[in-house]
């Protein structure tokens, strides 16, 4: 069975699938089951794309499920995330696609998979160019970095009010230039600096972390595995902040943005 065949019978049968690797020991099962042809692991215990994608949809599926525990979840799918072939054809065809963006100044984008639970999307940065800080409003992230290097500085946001401060619209937008306008100010915990490199992982959950910005250090693509997947209303409601790097009123860790 060539591969496309075998992708269609993944995803055409997933309720079975779902059902069987129940019963079945995790990882190991799931990528023998999809690297059907070779009929067992490789020796450097690396899976297949199809694995990869069986992996995800398993875990994913369960956010329907009463005990859904998205902490629980995102690390499963880290550690799914840790052992995918990185010379998988699937990647590589991406890689390749994405050269022809080098060097037009911004970051490349493209999906690579999305099913109704999950979707799967490539980026490749450039040395210096950055995604500033933004979330994912009812949204789960598992971050891979496949090539590269990257820095990746996560946020929580706290449930504490702050009152709407007031400033001078210079330029842009709408109203006149000069008008005064209300600016919703909000108060971030920091949740940790990270620096990425091949393979390694990083995540969020819809509450924790789900704030964060990306900047990379050198040439970089990775894999982004949301849960749910993007869709027109969460699109619409992401949300885009400039954080003050100076704590906030003393308090460690914890930092003042202003959304816009």
């Amino acid at each position: 069975m060539d591969d496309y065949n075998r992708r269609e019978f993944i995803r055409t049968s997933l309720p079975g699938f779902l059902g069987l690797t129940l019963a079945l020991p995790g990882i190991t099962a799931m990528a023998t089951r999809a690297n059907g042809k070779e009929g067992r692991l490789d020796q450097s215990k690396k899976i297949n794309w199809d694995a990869f994608l069986e992996g995800v949809a398993k875990e994913s599926a369960r956010q329907h499920l009463d005990d859904w525990n998205e902490l629980a979840y995102v690390k499963k799918v880290q550690a799914i995330a840790s052992q995918l072939r990185l010379d998988d054809p699937v990647l590589l065809e991406a890689f390749k696609k994405a050269e022809v963006g080098i060097g037009d100044g911004s970051i490349d984008f493209d999906r690579l998979e999305k099913q109704k639970d999950f979707q799967i999307s490539y980026l490749q940065f450039e040395k210096g160019e950055k995604i500033r800080h933004h979330d994912h409003p009812g949204m789960t992230g598992v971050l891979l970095c496949a090539t590269g290097e990257l820095v990746t500085e996560n946020y929580t946001l706290l449930d504490e009010e702050l009152d709407e401060s007031k400033e001078l619209k210079e330029s842009g937008g709408q109203g006149a230039e000069g008008e005064e306008i209300a600016v919703k100010r909000v108060l971030l915990k920091g949740a940790g600096r990270t620096v990425l490199k091949k393979g390694g992982t990083a995540n969020l959950t819809s509450k924790q972390r789900n704030i964060h910005r990306v900047e990379a250090r050198k040439l970089s693509q990775i894999i982004d595995v949301f849960a749910p997947p993007y869709n027109r209303e969460r699109g619409a409601a992401t949300k885009w902040f400039t954080v003050d790097e100076e704590r906030y009123r003393g308090r460690k860790g914890v930092y003042e943005a202003v959304l816009g």
